[in-house]
């Protein structure tokens, strides 16, 4: 077709249909250029950003001890403790003196854990790595770190009250605590364990 060819559309018009306002050029993907695709890095920040505000909600809603009840607050905290120690599973080898007690809970960006949470103790020894794998197994969430290659597909965990994705080469009695909180997360991209910023 003959007529005014528009820089931005790519496309030709009459004289009727030349302005851009006219044939609703801004609507138009220009013709022969390649499709808008969100690179890997953007969908790990876009899942860095989901899990930042998740940490901070799940932050806020732990309880908070008012300072006039302090003995409360520790009593209810040493009771937690215990009951957190009495259920806990884990291997039956780990000696007690290594053993870290934590909540463990599967996120929802999980899709596939069948059972949403539970208490569980590991050795302070293992490395974050071989404790994702055991919690995985345990909450029976489809680990497929050692099948794929995109992050797209590979869990991580994040520590609740460090506000932190945790390396998977970090020993677990480096970084956490007794009765602290860790999250199988999927997807949060690549890079992102080793340089976290702190949730506020």
């Amino acid at each position: 077709m003959t007529g005014v060819h528009c820089d931005k559309c790519n496309r030709s018009y009459c004289l009727k249909h030349r302005f851009t306002y006219e044939h609703n050029c801004e609507n138009l993907v220009p013709l022969g250029a390649r499709p808008k695709q969100d690179t890997q890095k953007e969908k790990g920040r876009a899942a860095l950003d989901r899990l930042r505000a998740w940490g901070a909600a799940k932050k806020a809603n732990m309880p908070k001890a008012p300072v006039s009840k302090t003995k409360q607050a520790a009593a209810a905290q040493a009771q937690e403790l215990a009951t957190l120690k009495r259920t806990a599973k884990g291997e039956a080898k780990t000696p007690q003196e290594k053993r870290v007690y934590l909540f463990v809970e599967a996120s929802s960006d999980t899709l596939t854990a069948k059972i949403p949470k539970g208490n569980f103790f590991y050795s302070a020894d293992y490395s974050v790595g071989r404790v994702l794998d055991l919690a995985a197994k345990s909450l029976q969430v489809a680990n497929l770190n050692n099948q794929v290659e995109g992050e797209e597909n590979k869990l991580r965990i994040f520590h609740v009250e460090g506000g932190r994705l945790l390396d998977y080469g970090e020993k677990l009695g480096g970084v956490v605590q007794t009765g602290n909180t860790i999250v199988l997360l999927r997807g949060v991209g690549a890079g992102m364990a080793a340089t976290p910023e702190k949730t506020t």
